[in-house]
């Protein structure tokens, strides 16, 4: 007697469960399946609870005030993600702003920005393209401080004098005595002789 084969041919059609439809996945309802979780847990919680303020031998309305406050203190000892999240995003936004407003500053100062007007170039500047994913685009920051150097140019630091960037302190090097000396007598609060 030939005995029979247990596992399917290679041609033959493997058999789907019972109840599934061939190849699709059955479908949940994950929100009324989380409020099922929480509501059994609740209630369980709640018999736990009048169980065992029965054993210390309270009436029902000591036990009522009794799971009020113990509900009440675990709501307040249950931390708050949603808050905690929002903190840190506020802390990240603080320091990506903190970011931006550093490498502007270096931006417009590299640009011929005098130090005074610089907070003024940062507040009028759009810095919105200058972030992405969380990191200072050093390209359009630089995009952006320019524009608004083109679009005010007199934000821009005048040049000085002989537009080398240096500026003349002193005499022009006249070596006229009576210049020098009152020069001198200038400095050091002496009266001149005329």
């Amino acid at each position: 007697m030939a005995e029979p084969n247990p596992t399917p041919t290679p041609n033959e059609p493997t058999p789907a469960p019972q109840g599934t439809p061939q190849g699709n996945a059955p479908v949940f309802d994950y929100d009324k399946l989380a409020s099922l979780i929480t509501g059994k847990q609740s209630v369980t919680e709640d018999t736990v609870l009048k169980s065992y303020f029965k054993e210390q031998g309270l009436s029902a309305d000591e036990m009522k005030e009794a799971i009020g406050a113990f509900k009440k203190q675990k709501a307040e000892n249950t931390p708050d993600f949603a808050k905690m999240q929002s903190e840190v995003e506020s802390a990240n936004n603080a320091k990506l702003t903190a970011e931006v407003n550093q490498s502007a500053t270096l931006e417009a100062v590299k640009q011929g920005v005098d130090i005074a007007t610089v907070p003024y170039v940062l507040k009028i500047a759009d810095f919105s393209k200058a972030v992405t994913d969380g990191k200072v685009n050093a390209e359009k920051l630089t995009e952006a401080v320019k524009k608004v150097l083109d679009d005010i140019p007199a934000l821009k630091g005048k040049p000085a004098e002989n537009g080398t960037g240096v500026k003349k302190i002193g005499g022009d090097g006249n070596s006229d005595k009576n210049l020098t000396e009152d020069a001198l007598r200038g400095i050091f609060g002496i009266k001149s002789k005329k």
